[in-house]
């Protein structure tokens, strides 16, 4: 069975005087494959190697991403990414909050 993503992190290093940690990835996606919405713990910021890509951010306008162009999403910010019709490859950096996962799955909160 072939993953629908295959991250790969290329470095990792704090930043200094700091609670924030830098993290470099390589991520590469399956074709029409979305993680869903999501949040990170910090700044999440990436530049397109190949494919092509939808970028949602609620609130914002969505983005198409073509390859040699890069996006950001500040932290806390509900989004999510939509592969097109070809692999998807990726350079991604973040920069979070030591000790909290890189992205955290976001559902609607429920009324009561």
């Amino acid at each position: 069975m072939t993953e629908l993503v295959t991250r790969t992190e290329l470095e990792r290093f704090d930043v200094p005087s700091s609670a924030y940690e830098t993290v470099v990835m390589r991520v590469e996606m399956t074709p029409r494959f979305s993680p869903g919405l999501r949040t990170h713990p910090g700044f999440d910021a990436a530049y397109l190697l190949e494919g092509s890509l939808m970028v949602i951010e609620q609130g914002k306008p969505d983005k198409e991403i073509q390859p040699g162009q890069s996006w950001r999403v500040p932290p806390g910010s509900v989004h999510e990414v939509r592969c097109g019709a070809q692999s998807t490859k990726v350079l991604a950096i973040y920069v979070v909050e030591k000790g909290k996962p890189l992205a955290t799955p976001w559902s609607p909160p429920h009324s009561n």
